[in-house]
């Protein structure tokens, strides 16, 4: 609609008496010509083909790929962000079929946003197969690197692969159906092995030792040395202790010194923060505002998917992965509204994944580190804040009631309670069923 009637409305051409050419010498539709008066589809449709070269040798992924990226709804964006010099060098060389439609391929360059949004573009279109979680074909990949890296050193290796192999890999591909969160299991088994090797490296360098040969002073005096994180090695010495590895021991757990916990006051005042700036990114105000509201981790809650809200004549309800939904209040069921209707938006072509919360990578959520600095740049105290929400809802429910709301384990939701000094004598005493 080009035109404008007397009332400033839109109107088509032909009522609006233009005469100027806007149809596309290509296609024939009416739009803006971006050159050569041709449209920026038919633009886009004729760049893809000159540097992907679909035809020379015939390759029908290629053309799939053609076909998908000019079918969006938003072309001119993929001619922005074939301009750039990554994503430009990138389908070149695929173009030329010096890099190859595979993952390996594409695992073998450097590590770059460029082209991980091109590999997420391919799987997503089904140019490339999928290989499942990407939390943990990153984790894949990080054991191979860093294995890699201590080849030179096949006394440290000799003990470091069977922990991350046997013991890491095996447990997260086993049980990666029943893990809320492979992105903060992933990260976890990362930091495990990496102080392990750092265990083996100091029992190398400075003990000349190695593992199998290490004794218990040598343990004891690496843990009681160097920062709190050294106790993450307890994992690996506790592993091979029960494969009958070794004998040592690996003393006590690591506990944190302080727990941060934000007050009542200040978790209200960051709710209604939230729920005030409108201008702030919708994203980041939805997973704070469930964040404290619920006290579920970040890494949770933007692997939500659509279908979890669900309105019924009690309100809006959402399953954060407990036997039973949580019940959303109005002001907050608002904005979780808004998340939900609302139409992502991105610079490629996307797949709608059912994701609540969609990443800008074709069929992937938003990262959480993504939302965490968000949050934190609005004034959210994201540790404290979680850890003052799950203090108040033990206060008014038991932590085996609400670790069915929450998807919490109820050991965890106890501890809350005794932090936050609960009374349990408060609850009325549920009849032990006989033997």
């Amino acid at each position: 609609m080009p035109g404008l009637d007397e009332n400033g409305d839109p109107i088509c051409r032909v009522c609006a008496r233009i005469e100027t050419d806007l149809d596309c010498v290509k296609c024939g539709l009416e739009a803006e010509l971006i050159r050569n008066k041709r449209c920026a589809r038919c633009v886009l449709r004729e760049d893809l083909n000159a540097v992907l070269s679909p035809t020379d040798p015939p390759d029908l992924r290629l053309k799939r790929l053609v076909n998908v990226l000019c079918a969006v709804d938003r072309p001119a964006s993929i001619t922005v962000w074939m301009r750039g010099p990554a994503a430009k060098d990138l389908l070149t060389r695929i173009g030329h079929r010096e890099l190859e439609l595979d993952h390996s391929a594409f695992d073998a360059l450097p590590r770059a946003n460029s082209v991980e949004h091109l590999r997420s573009l391919l799987v997503a279109h089904g140019v490339l197969p999928d290989r499942g979680n990407v939390d943990l074909a990153r984790f894949d990949l990080w054991v191979d690197q860093r294995l890699r890296d201590l080849a030179p050193r096949p006394r440290i290796v000799a003990a470091l692969e069977p922990f991350a192999r046997w013991h890491h890999a095996r447990r997260l591909h086993d049980d990666a159906d029943r893990i809320r969160n492979l992105n903060y299991a992933t990260r976890a088994a990362k930091q495990e092995i990496t102080e392990a090797g750092k265990l083996l490296a100091w029992l190398d360098e400075t003990r000349d030792v190695a593992f199998t040969d290490a004794e218990q002073r040598h343990i004891d005096e690496y843990l009681s040395e160097g920062p709190s994180t050294r106790k993450s090695a307890r994992n690996f010495i506790n592993w091979n202790h029960k494969i009958g590895a070794t004998a040592l021991g690996s003393g006590r757990k690591r506990e944190a010194v302080t727990t941060p916990l934000a007050t009542d006051s200040e978790r209200l005042q960051q709710l209604a923060h939230l729920l005030a700036e409108t201008d702030a990114p919708l994203v980041a105000r939805v997973v704070g505002l469930l964040m404290l509201l619920f006290g579920t981790p970040i890494g949770r809650l933007v692997q939500l998917r659509r279908d979890a809200v669900t309105e019924t004549p009690e309100g809006m309800r959402i399953d954060l992965g407990g036997t039973q939904p949580a019940l959303v209040p109005g002001a907050i069921s608002e904005v979780v509204f808004e998340m939900v209707t609302s139409v992502a938006q991105s610079r490629t072509a996307t797949v709608d994944a059912g994701w609540l919360f969609p990443g800008r990578r074709s069929g992937q959520h938003i990262h959480p580190d993504s939302v965490r600095g968000q949050l934190r740049r609005l004034g959210v105290t994201v540790l404290a804040g979680r850890n003052a929400a799950l203090a108040d809802l033990t206060q008014e429910l038991h932590p085996a009631v609400l670790a069915d709301i929450l998807g919490y384990g109820a050991p965890t939701l106890t501890r809350h309670a005794i932090r936050s000094g609960l009374a349990f004598a408060s609850y009325a005493a549920q009849p032990r069923t006989p033997r």
